[in-house]
């Protein structure tokens, strides 16, 4: 009786190995099945040309000049004329340059409800990619009640006239002045005037 036992022991024992082995080929087989299949879809994949984009259109930049308004932000802006000298002089004297004085008359109109001030600061001139800054001290002698627009006040619906003096090299051309939308945290938004006519 024990030879009977230890034969059925060895059976069950080779049956349970014999089930393990059928059971990996199974679980194999699921495998290969799948890289066929993927193979299958991957062989079906066809390139596709790429599609060229369109290019987003660029928006066209307005060109002002000489006697355009200019609206940026609640301000408007006139250049009413534009002079090149070398020689500057009032009462108070005489100032002369190695360069140019570009002098600009120009007038604001505040569209606003409440007063905005304007300052020499906000103005910028241009030329290619050099940026020249308002000179204060120059505005003395190029306005005759001698502030231009040194922190002026502006109420609204009132425009103030004044002239703008930038120190430019001799030669400077075509440059084009940049306005602000105001002084201080009223400005951000810019436009640009060209001055040449």
């Amino acid at each position: 009786m024990k030879k009977g036992l230890k034969w059925a022991g060895i059976i069950v024992i080779g049956a349970v190995i014999l089930g393990n082995l059928g059971d990996d080929e199974e679980q194999a087989a699921p495998e290969k099945k799948v890289e066929v299949e993927q193979e299958a879809v991957k062989s079906e994949v066809k390139p596709v040309k790429p599609v060229k984009a369109k290019a987003a259109a660029k928006p066209v930049k307005k060109t002002y000049g000489v006697n355009d308004q200019v609206k940026v932000g609640k301000l408007t802006y006139v250049v009413n004329d534009v002079k090149m000298v070398d020689t500057l002089s009032n009462v108070l004297g005489e100032k002369k340059t190695s360069g140019q004085f570009l002098v600009i008359s120009l007038t604001i109109l505040n569209g606003d409800k409440e007063e905005r001030i304007v300052d020499s600061n906000m103005f910028k001139v241009n030329v290619s990619d050099t940026e020249y800054s308002a000179d204060t001290e120059l505005d003395l002698y190029a306005n005759e009640d001698g502030m231009g627009f040194f922190l002026e006040t502006i109420n609204p619906n009132i425009e103030k006239s004044g002239n703008i003096v930038f120190e430019l090299p001799k030669q400077v051309q075509n440059p084009n002045l940049e306005v602000s939308s105001g002084f201080g945290w009223a400005g951000g938004q810019s436009k640009e005037i060209q001055l040449t006519r």
